[in-house]
C-alpha cells in the first residue's frame, strides 16, 4: 500500500488544477502514473450541487461517506491462509495505531480491543476468535522471532519505546521544533528511559540537570 494517498484540497478549479498537475509531474517524474479510474474523490461539507461540475474534472468517481481506505474491509480472511493474515496483521493492524501513539496513551480497553481484533483475524479470519481456535498463548506471539514468538508487536510495549522516544531527543537534540514543549511521560517511562540509559558528565561546563 505504499503508493496510496489521501489528498485533501478546497472544491475550487484552480486547486483541482494544481492536484492534477502535480500527480502528472510525480507520474512523469517517477513513471508511476495515476490511475484515476481507480481513484475516488469525496466532498467533505460543501455544497455538493455547485462544486460537482469542479470535481468531476478530476476524472474519477465520486463517492460519499463512509468510504473504504486501503480497502481493509474487502480483506478475505476466510480464503487465506494462516501465513498471510500473521502478514497482514504485522504490516497492517500492528502499524496502524503506531502514529497516535507516538504522543498519546491510550486506554487499557482500546488496547485490549485492538489485540483482541488481531488475534480474532489471525487465529480465525474474523473480528474475534475463542480460546479454542487461539493455537499459541497471545504473549507469546508478541515475541520476536529469535525467541520463538511470531513478531506481533505488544501495542502497549511499542508505544511505550515510541514515547520514550521523545524523551532521548529532549536530552539529545534541543533544535526540535517542539523542544519547549511540556510533554508527559509515565513514572513508567521515564523510569524505562532511565534505566536504559547513561550519561556523561564531562568537564561539567554544559551538562544539565
Amino acid at each position: 500500500y505504499a503508493d496510496d494517498v489521501v489528498l485533501f484540497c478546497h472544491p475550487q478549479q484552480e486547486d483541482i488544477d494544481a492536484v492534477k498537475a502535480i500527480l502528472q509531474l510525480f507520474g512523469r517524474a517517477s513513471s508511476l502514473r495515476v490511475n484515476f479510474t481507480k481513484s475516488t474523490a469525496t466532498l467533505i461539507r460543501c455544497d455538493d450541487d455547485a462544486v460537482l461540475p469542479v470535481v468531476e474534472s478530476l476524472g474519477c468517481p465520486i463517492v460519499a461517506f463512509p468510504i473504504t481506505y486501503l480497502g481493509l474491509p474487502t480483506w478475505k480472511a476466510w480464503l487465506m491462509n494462516r501465513a498471510s493474515r500473521l502478514a497482514l496483521v504485522i504490516s497492517v493492524l500492528a502499524v496502524i495505531p503506531l502514529h497516535q501513539m507516538l504522543v498519546l496513551v491510550p486506554p487499557k480497553k482500546i488496547l485490549r480491543m485492538l489485540k483482541r481484533i488481531q488475534r480474532g483475524f489471525l487465529w480465525a479470519g474474523r473480528a474475534e476468535a475463542n480460546g479454542g481456535h487461539c493455537h499459541v498463548n497471545w504473549r507469546r506471539v508478541a515475541r520476536p522471532r529469535c525467541l520463538g514468538g511470531l513478531g506481533v508487536h505488544d501495542l502497549e510495549r511499542i508505544g511505550m519505546v515510541l514515547r520514550t522516544r521523545w524523551l532521548w531527543l529532549r536530552k539529545t537534540d534541543e533544535r526540535r521544533a517542539w523542544a519547549g514543549l511540556s510533554l508527559q511521560f509515565s513514572a513508567e517511562e521515564q523510569a524505562f528511559f532511565i534505566a536504559s540509559t547513561h550519561t556523561s558528565i564531562g568537564n561539567g561546563h554544559s551538562t544539565k540537570f
